[in-house]
């Protein structure tokens, strides 16, 4: 009976061994999960920062491309009035010798 005894307590004693492992492999087991999702949230957070890099920069193309967009329309504008310019300083000169072309008539 005392052997009976001894193996019943032997027994108990793997058990709470078996629990006490149960336990530590559970807190790291918690403990690698946690490390896990905080790495996926990380990487889903760097993810989205390098989407807003990408964003950004096609941002300043963008304004870059708007600002070449402006400078050539004054461009354009100023080519514009130097021509409407001309054309009505020719037309004037025409008209002058019109003018003077009828005076002499």
């Amino acid at each position: 009976m005392h052997e009976d005894y001894e193996y019943v307590k032997s027994l108990e004693k793997e058990v709470d061994e078996l629990e006490s492992e149960k336990a530590d492999f559970s807190n790291i087991y918690d403990l690698l999960l946690e490390e896990c999702v905080f790495k996926d949230v990380t990487c889903s957070y760097l993810h989205s920062l390098s989407d807003l890099n990408a964003y950004a920069e096609l941002q300043c193309l963008y304004l870059h491309k708007v600002k070449e967009c402006e400078c050539l329309a004054q461009k354009f504008l100023k080519q514009t009035e130097s021509v409407n310019k001309e054309v009505h300083n020719k037309l004037l000169k025409s008209f002058a010798k019109l003018e003077n072309h009828s005076d002499f008539s």
